[in-house]
């Protein structure tokens, strides 16, 4: 939104055997080329910077018109929204995904039988969560909650991409974004110039995710037309995925629940500043979206490869998306009072220091982004799982002491502390899922280089134009010299070849 030792395939996970099935039972989809996947990546991360763009603008509007209170309050129904449509995934968008890069003859009958278990999970979460809105459980949030809730199941339409990502066509989600982003901030503009409030922000919220889905059916429709649902392709779909699902939870809660603990300790300003600075981590999450979108096709079909390109795919993808997470923390780190003052105002100020620390959890996310799609692409879910609840676990406990010693900082550290320790876990995970040795002295380097970058900025404060173009130049030439990436790798994403 979350973002991969010498070993042999023998001793990968035995899920990684039922998923990766030899080349002779699978259906090949159509091919495309290195430089036609880079192609398409580089229009999907364009489509994805311009909804960034609007993206900040909403926020910006939102949270001015709103202000601390009323933005937590907002911020709160979102996230349980959000978090609602996560668990109802169930780890169902990336097993379809794969296994129709798998069996494209199938496609058709795999992607509506996943449409049709997370509809029905959907709808089930949507219950959940009117009963808990029903009996007050988040305060002053809960009417909002409860319209927000309304949107949950038509958010189970989410899961056509499966069909586009399988294709090697990572643009359509990023347009069917883009799209939901355009409608959502004219939705706010509105409200904001005709003064209407928190509840009718909600049912807007709730048009504009039916608008999207609209459109989103429409154009899957000329990629992979819907066929039967099947009872045996949802046994399949659920063998592979119930992991995943246990994993979706655990991560709704690590990731999610720590503005509810917030809320009840420090109340909605704080969450407010929270969910400000968090922003700016969701935003920015279109990087590791962007990496990982042709990455997971690929990687399905991997034990099929000789084991030193499996290599080439491991190094690179880890290696780009070290330099992903830590090049987008320097900058937000460089330019967090900017960009909260701009954005938010001056009532926001409070929210600088937490998007520090989440700046840094940011590295950590793009590196579970890796590890884990690599993981579910090949089927070795049920260590994650077991890593996911670990974790989730500690965290909330650490949510409860931190919070209500240090309100949003608290709460923003211990994200910074879980998103690395997933982070790193999984690439590990990856490797062994891969055969693959983990470039550690690459990825090592580029965070030396990140922390020197920003000790540097901080010992020689300049006027933040110059501190954004001196951290940009500094991170990005010190890579290219320490050969974290190399013209190698460009020639190879450029190439002509079939994938």
């Amino acid at each position: 939104m979350t973002s991969p030792g010498e070993t042999t395939t023998e001793t990968a996970d035995a899920d990684a055997g039922a998923v990766a099935a030899p080349a002779a039972t699978a259906q090949a989809g159509p091919s495309r080329s290195a430089r036609g996947l880079s192609t398409a990546t580089a229009i999907s991360l364009g489509l994805r910077l311009v909804g960034l763009v609007v993206g900040m603008a909403t926020t910006s509007v939102l949270a001015r018109y709103l202000n601390p209170d009323g933005y937590g309050v907002f911020s709160l129904a979102l996230t349980l929204g959000t978090a609602a449509a996560q668990v109802a995934d169930m780890g169902t968008t990336i097993t379809v995904s794969s296994r129709i890069a798998r069996e494209s003859a199938s496609a058709g009958r795999i992607l509506t039988t996943g449409l049709v278990i997370r509809t029905s999970v959907a709808l089930a979460a949507t219950v959940g969560l009117l009963v808990a809105a029903a009996v007050g459980l988040f305060g002053d949030s809960s009417g909002v909650v409860a319209v927000v809730a309304v949107a949950t199941p038509l958010s189970a339409a989410s899961v056509l991409t499966a069909g586009a990502t399988a294709r090697f066509r990572p643009e359509v989600s990023s347009f069917l974004a883009l799209v939901q982003g355009l409608l959502w901030l004219v939705a706010v503009v509105v409200v904001a110039r005709t003064g209407g409030d928190v509840v009718l922000l909600a049912w807007l919220f709730v048009a504009v995710v039916a608008l999207q889905t609209c459109v989103g059916v429409a154009i899957n429709r000329r990629l992979v037309p819907l066929g039967r649902p099947s009872w045996t392709e949802a046994g399949r779909i659920f063998a592979l995925s119930w992991p995943l699902a246990i994993s979706s939870l655990a991560v709704m809660v690590y990731y999610r629940l720590g503005s509810v603990i917030l809320f009840h300790l420090q109340g909605a300003a704080e969450v407010g500043y929270y969910s400000a600075a968090y922003k700016f981590l969701d935003v920015a999450q279109l990087g590791p979206a962007m990496l990982v979108a042709p990455l997971l096709p690929i990687v399905a079909t991997s034990m099929t490869m000789d084991a030193h390109r499996r290599n080439v795919i491991f190094s690179l993808a880890t290696r780009t998306g070290v330099v992903v997470g830590a090049g987008t923390a320097v900058l937000l780190i460089a330019l967090a009072p900017v960009l909260v003052a701009y954005l938010y105002g001056d009532d926001f100020g409070p929210a600088v220091r937490p998007l520090v620390l989440l700046a840094v959890a940011f590295v950590g996310v793009t590196l579970g982004y890796v590890g884990t799609t690599i993981c579910s692409a090949l089927g070795v879910v049920r260590p994650i799982a077991v890593l996911t609840v670990a974790v989730a676990v500690l965290n909330v406990a650490a949510q409860f002491w931190a919070c209500a010693r240090w309100g949003a900082t608290g709460a923003a550290a211990v994200a910074a502390g879980t998103e690395f320790v997933i982070g790193v876990a999984t690439c590990l995970l990856a490797a062994r899922a891969m055969a693959s040795r983990l470039p550690v002295r690459e990825m090592a380097s580029v965070l030396a280089v990140a922390a020197v970058t920003i000790l540097g900025l901080w010992l020689a404060p300049i006027p933040w134009q110059g501190e954004a173009l001196l951290a940009a130049g500094l991170f990005g030439g010190a890579v290219l010299v320490s050969r974290a990436l190399t013209t190698a790798d460009l020639r190879r994403v450029l190439s002509r070849k079939a994938l």
